[in-house]
């Protein structure tokens, strides 16, 4: 097999390597270090002063030039090159290494020497590079290392180590980039460790997860609580909140207890304007028009421009009309006297609302102001003919309901002499419901089936006896709920209103609840009413949370500025310098 070329060392420089290295011993033998030269034999009497040519002392001779192969030389001087050295900084390596007993590993300590000055990862690549050319500067086992290192492949870590040093921790960040499970103790290590930017490069790209449960940490140190507040909020305790400094939250949180939260500095934020709105004050959308634009988030500031244009008078649209959680705000903003109608959850509702407040106007006027009265129970009548429709199923086939048994109702109330197709249409406006089976059929089912079915016997029953203009609730004409306990305070406020002529009205309602309530108390059959509403619980103002005025912990935002390349390639410089100086270690203590 041919060999390669080798190397010559120029001969000038190993002579005055070799001079050096004489000067050294000199001295030595003067300080002591050394033992002294013996002296020479004087010539005895007779002899002639010379000697056999073979016992002439010689001349130390030249030592051999140290032959570095080629592929090496290339690479030191490639180094050389990147540090900013001669290239006679190759020759010294050689000349240097003439009177070692193994000179390639003499070669070798001082190359991983000269290497200390550059970057980990650039020294690494040329330590492989230097032992792929021969020169003995890793063993098997770094230089298996130092190529996974430069593939970016390296194999996964163990669960358990032995030991956790830079190399574990890089095996451990690597995997992180994947999609493998870590051990929850691995996390931990990598989330304390390594570089604030790249922990949030892990949560940003999703493969550090909640899942990890940080807050269940042993070791809850500064760290840990941003990344439980990056990734589960709702764990952390008041007083992390306040170590964080974090405002949003800390605000969100005395809104979601009840509290009151105040502008700041007089101007209101996203956290001020949840809580006014919350309480039903709408005229923060007003100091709001006079502050000026705020940087809300989008959900709260398109909430607000929807809940101005509803003050406006615009109607309320789809998206909003269907979150149960807003009922109560919507109808807030609603103008009063609009009539409301719509085909929206909550506009039946509201409708609805709006059409019992107008039967109580209704029973108020009766007594207080019959000239009112006509008006008002066309505005009545107007709304409840908006909420009929043909729909039997949820807000919609509630709403329609109770606007028949309402136009029933008013249809007896406003009746006069003659009226009997219109008293057979109002009770027909029951009995259509009623007819239609169950549900599946568009009907009604069980207690609301029952009670529209009273009243039309009770219609029925009165219309044949031709008293359609009978109170037809007495409570109801007390204005006060039906059943009510406060009926003699509705009674006693409408006395002091009423006009004389008016008292035999209300007095004959008060004479009729204590009759019912004593046939009750007797055990006795009390006279049948006409009770309203159908279903009272269809008008309850909602107690949903709003996800938009309550809503849950949002994960804290990022802090930490975008991750640099040196910042990602962390784990495999401090490997990189772990292999390096490993090495030198190892060559030192050979040389």
């Amino acid at each position: 097999m041919a060999t390669e070329p080798a190397a010559v060392v120029p001969l000038e420089e190993l002579r005055r390597a070799e001079a050096e290295r004489r000067e050294q011993r000199r001295r030595a033998r003067e300080s002591g270090d050394a033992a002294p030269l013996q002296a020479r034999r004087r010539p005895a009497a007779g002899d002639t002063g010379t000697r056999p040519l073979a016992t002439i002392v010689e001349e130390e001779p030249v030592p051999e030039p140290v032959r570095l192969p080629p592929r090496v030389v290339h690479v030191l001087e490639r180094v050389a090159e990147e540090l900013g050295e001669s290239p006679a900084v190759v020759d010294d390596l050689a000349a240097r290494a003439v009177s070692a007993a193994e000179p390639l590993r003499s070669v070798a300590f001082g190359t991983v020497e000269l290497l200390g000055g550059m970057a980990p990862l650039a020294a690494l690549g040329h330590l492989l590079d230097l032992a792929s050319g021969g020169l003995p500067v890793l063993t098997e086992a770094d230089r298996d290392r130092a190529e996974a290192i430069r593939s970016g492949r390296p194999s996964p870590p163990p669960s358990v180590p032995e030991s956790v040093d830079a190399w574990q921790m890089h095996l451990e960040a690597v995997e992180a980039q994947g999609h493998a499970m870590l051990s929850t103790v691995a996390w931990q290590r990598l989330v304390e460790r390594l570089p604030l930017s790249v922990v949030d490069d892990l949560i940003d790209l999703g493969q550090l997860r909640g899942a990890t449960g940080p807050h269940t940490w042993p070791e809850q140190t500064d760290r840990v609580r941003y990344v439980t507040a990056r990734l589960a909020p709702e764990w952390l305790e008041d007083a992390d909140v306040e170590a964080l400094d974090w405002r949003d939250e800390a605000r969100r949180r005395v809104l979601v207890a009840g509290g009151t939260v105040e502008p700041v500095e007089g101007r209101h934020d996203e956290w001020s304007v949840r809580s006014a709105l919350l309480s039903g004050d709408v005229s923060v959308l007003d100091v709001l028009d006079a502050q000026g634009h705020e940087p809300f988030p989008f959900d709260v500031a398109d909430l607000v421009r929807s809940l101005r244009r509803v003050r406006q008078g615009e109607v309320v649209d789809g998206r909003l009309g269907h979150d149960r959680s807003l009922f109560g705000l919507l109808e807030d903003c609603v103008p009063d006297g609009r009539l409301i109608s719509g085909r929206t959850a909550f506009h039946y509702w509201a409708g609805t609302r709006r059409l019992y407040r107008l039967l109580d106007d209704v029973h108020w006027s009766m007594a207080c102001e019959p000239r009112e009265t006509d008006h008002l129970v066309r505005l009545t009548l107007q709304q409840a003919a908006v909420l009929r429709n043909p729909e039997a199923r949820g807000a919609a086939g509630s709403a329609d309901r109770e606007a028949r048994v309402v136009q029933a109702y008013l249809a007896f109330l406003s009746a006069r002499p003659g009226d009997r197709d219109r008293l057979d249409q109002s009770v027909g406006l029951l009995e259509d419901i009623l007819k239609r089976g169950g549900k599946r059929r568009g009907g009604v089912e069980g207690t609301t089936r029952r009670r529209m079915s009273d009243l039309s016997e009770l219609l029925q029953a009165l219309r044949f006896k031709s008293k359609p203009r009978d109170v037809l609730n007495p409570y109801l004409a007390l204005c006060v709920e039906h059943g009510s306990t406060e009926w003699g305070q509705g009674w006693r406020d409408l006395r002091r209103q009423v006009p004389t002529e008016q008292l035999e009205y209300i007095n004959g309602a008060k004479d009729r609840i204590r009759r019912i309530e004593t046939a009750r108390r007797l055990g006795d059959e009390a006279e049948p009413l006409y009770e309203l509403p159908l279903n009272e619980r269809f008008l309850w103002v909602p107690d949903d949370r709003s996800p938009l005025l309550e809503p849950a912990p949002r994960p804290l935002d990022r802090r930490s500025a975008p991750s640099t390349p040196q910042e990602q390639s962390w784990t495999a410089d401090e490997a990189a310098r772990e292999i390096i100086g490993r090495s030198a270690a190892r060559l030192r203590n050979d040389h």
